[in-house]
């Protein structure tokens, strides 16, 4: 029997509340919850016409996700998790599906995370391995970074260390994904989404700058807080996020920022859709199209 779409949207969030976010809200020990979204995250369905293949890169643990022999661009990206969780298994499935849509190869890594290992070392390993990719000859108008959540964060902080250092190492493009950009937490949706979003508790977040954030580091650094940084330069940026997000504002302050200081960006607001809602594709329509409108932006890079 199929369910009505408003049905089966109000028994999706029910059951995320239930099961994800509420336990985000307790005080469960890292590795357990690192655990509970590997096991969650299995309910998607892994697509079978991508190849994959493990690999390193500046040491740490990667995973390259090909849906053909030859790709003309890369999309590299960085996975979400409040700085605490995430891995490359829980988001495999996700981005086997941008690897279909896009038919571009796919590399993400397992970057240190917190409390274990505090900032700046889940930024370095990505700029780490970000620059051996470079190394292997690899040019940067082939690359695009990605980003979801926090790693949404790492993907901005990263573009913004190497626009500093040489505005050649820039990649081609970035795209965001219900990004994480603000660690002092001063945007409004924290308050007026706190009931509406499905999947992201604000305990989650504080939670995570806790674990991530060193003892007497101001948050507001731009290496922290991306959104606090100076965008003149970037290059074109898509911005995916749900109206239903607590962090529905960070995405739109980027957008009025990065305008401002002549960024070409894309923002994207998808009705009544919740943190992260992209990897919920194989069952609704607002994710299918979300991925949609990724791939357009990719093939869009790869045009110019």
């Amino acid at each position: 029997m199929k369910l009505n779409p408003a049905l089966k949207q109000y028994i999706t969030e029910a059951i995320l509340k239930t099961s994800f976010k509420k336990p985000s809200q307790l005080n469960i020990p890292p590795t357990t919850s690192r655990f509970f979204l590997e096991q969650l995250t299995r309910v998607f369905p892994q697509r079978k016409d991508v190849q994959l293949r493990t690999l390193k890169l500046a040491g740490v643990q990667a995973e390259e996700i090909k849906p053909q022999t030859q790709s003309t661009q890369l999309i590299f990206h960085i996975h979400g998790g409040a700085f605490m969780v995430g891995s490359i298994k829980t988001h495999r499935a996700f981005l086997s599906e941008i690897a279909a849509r896009t038919q571009m190869q796919i590399i993400h890594i397992n970057y240190p995370l917190a409390p274990e290992h505090q900032y700046p070392e889940a930024g370095e390993a990505v700029y780490d391995a970000y620059m051996q990719l470079l190394s292997q000859g690899i040019q940067t108008k082939d690359i695009i970074v990605s980003g979801d959540s926090c790693g949404a964060n790492l993907a901005l902080a990263l573009a913004l260390k190497l626009k500093d250092e040489d505005s050649a190492l820039l990649p081609s493009g970035l795209i965001l994904m219900s990004p994480f950009l603000d660690l002092t937490l001063t945007s409004e949706s924290l308050r007026y989404n706190r009931l509406h979003d499905a999947l992201l508790s604000v305990e989650a977040l504080e939670t995570g700058i806790e674990y991530y954030v060193p003892k007497g580091l101001d948050k507001s650094i731009p290496d922290i807080s991306p959104i606090f940084g100076d965008f003149k330069g970037l290059p074109p940026t898509l911005v995916q996020i749900g109206s239903k997000e607590v962090l529905l504002d960070d995405a739109t302050r980027f957008e009025a920022k990065a305008k401002a200081a002549g960024v070409s960006v894309d923002y994207q607001l998808y009705t009544g859709m919740w943190h992260n809602f992209q990897m919920f594709s194989p069952w609704f329509d607002e994710a299918k199209r979300a991925l949609a409108d990724i791939a357009d932006f990719a093939h869009k890079l790869d045009r110019s």
